[in-house]
């Protein structure tokens, strides 16, 4: 695929996304002469990395692949049907005709920018380490690890959210099926072959498994930034992801899973914990002028790793909040279909709420706004909540329905939901139950659509809530990857 183009910027424009990040001078550019020959450089770069995870006025990363995760599930419906545009492209499974329309074209350029400005770091990094590195303090070459482990995960991260998105599920001849290219040079003219779905995969987890063990460095961080638990959560969620079909699962990636997930849970020292009652209630409740807070999640002790959006707000808001002075908002709605599984006494319908200026019925989870179209919302990439997901998920596939039936329970129960719900379930329905409890507990946090295909089940649309037509995408059908763009 060496016709693609991958669109880089020489520059870096870093803008602050926190208080902790605001007292950091900003770059304008990245240099591994240098900038990226001190320690300062380097971190002030890696800064940089993170604020490309959300949208700018020449990156976007976070809308089109929120767009992708959500708007080819059934959990959201559109607010009106109408010719197909940019951000509805995904709704339809269709991919935009031209590489300047649709998400696609802006997800592929934005991940790679990231990319490309992660390895111009790292390589700063590679050249420090053979040089400067000695003249460390003992604390310094901590932030140095640190840094350089943050780096490894934010290219696992990126690639993972590529693959997913341009490459078939996993259970899908993983090492004969395209992936993506897998690019580790700064270089603009290094364009490698495009590498295969498990080439990627295994990629991924090196990175990981190397970022881990790097910021385990004592270098203090709030949960705007990744540590070791966020690597740890991202190898659990994607040897899920490599876990097989619910029809043939393999009992080896699914082991890996837990193993992961359980290092989260057990061994961080009891620094994450599942929210309860009221606080888990204002994690996600009606929070539009920010009044409880949560627009500063760095307290929050379920959050792993989210973007802090709290001083540079994303448009992600305007895909589910509808405001009636400038007339924008809520292109996608909580769907019908969604609202249904909400069984009565279940404190997560607490997060969907009418908007009385259109009648419509929205979710409160990016409910944070500065202005109509931008939430001061986190964007959370994991918490603790998905974790006991994925072993309850793994645990099913591998025969284990007590463990199974444990760490759904958890979740189930901690929603004001009774035992005996999951207590009664027979074998067979286990799965089934800890899927539709993953639909609801992470509704609109990225995972609906995925989540059906990787797991070789159709996702079906009803749609009757707005006129549209019901259809069923198979988890082999074509439209289930994008196509990467050509130009």
């Amino acid at each position: 695929m060496r016709n693609i183009i991958i669109f880089i910027f020489a520059s870096l424009l870093v803008t602050a996304c926190n208080k902790q990040i605001d007292s950091v001078r900003p770059l304008t550019k990245i240099d591994k002469e240098g900038e990226l020959s001190s320690l300062a450089g380097i971190e002030e770069t890696t800064i940089g990395n993170y604020v490309l995870l959300q949208g700018s006025g020449f990156n976007y990363f976070d809308v089109p692949l929120h767009d992708f995760a959500e708007s080819r599930g059934n959990n959201v419906t559109l607010q009106n049907w109408a010719p197909v545009g940019k951000t509805t492209d995904a709704f339809f499974f269709r991919n935009s005709s031209s590489p300047t329309q649709g998400n696609s074209a802006d997800l592929y350029r934005g991940a790679y920018q990231i990319i490309v400005s992660v390895n111009t770091t790292l390589e700063g990094i590679a050249a420090m380490e053979s040089s400067g590195y000695s003249t460390l303090t003992e604390t310094e070459k901590n932030r140095f690890r640190y840094a350089k482990g943050e780096n490894l995960f934010i290219r696992a991260l990126v690639y993972f959210n590529l693959v997913r998105v341009y490459g078939k599920p996993y259970y899908q001849s993983a090492a004969s099926s395209p992936g993506v290219i897998v690019k580790t040079s700064s270089d603009i003219k290094d364009v490698p072959e495009r590498g295969t779905v498990k080439e990627v995969y295994d990629f991924i987890l090196r990175d990981l498994d190397a970022a881990a063990q790097l910021m385990k460095a004592p270098v203090a961080k709030t949960n705007a930034f990744a540590g070791t638990a966020a690597a740890w959560s991202l190898m659990s969620r994607a040897y899920l992801y490599m876990g097989g079909s619910a029809a043939a699962p393999d009992a080896a990636a699914n082991q890996r899973a837990i193993d992961y997930a359980d290092s989260v849970i057990t061994q961080t020292g009891g620094k994450y914990i599942l929210l309860q009652g009221g606080d888990y209630n204002k994690m996600f409740a009606d929070d539009e002028l920010g009044n409880i807070g949560r627009a500063n999640s760095a307290a929050n002790k379920e959050i792993i790793f989210a973007f802090d959006n709290s001083s540079r707000a994303s448009t992600l808001g305007q895909f589910y909040h509808y405001d009636a002075i400038y007339n924008v908002g809520a292109t996608f709605l909580p769907s019908a279909n969604f609202k249904s599984l909400l069984a009565p006494g279940d404190a997560r319908a607490a997060f969907l709420k009418l908007n009385p200026n259109s009648g419509f019925v929205e979710t409160t989870k990016f409910l944070v706004l500065p202005e109509a179209w931008l939430t001061r919302a986190p964007y959370i990439y994991f918490r603790l909540a998905e974790l006991y997901l994925n072993r309850a998920e793994a645990y099913a596939k591998l025969g284990n329905v007590a463990k199974a039936k444990e760490n759904l329970k958890t979740i189930h129960t901690r929603a004001g939901l009774p035992a005996a719900d999951v207590d009664n379930l027979a074998t067979a329905d286990v799965l089934p139950a800890v899927l539709k409890e993953r639909r609801i507990e992470l509704a609109f946090e990225g995972h609906n659509s995925f989540d059906y295909f990787r797991n070789g089940l159709p996702m079906t649309r009803t749609a009757a809530d707005n006129n549209g037509t019901a259809f069923t995408i198979e988890p082999t059908d074509p439209k289930v990857i994008l196509d990467l763009p050509k130009n």
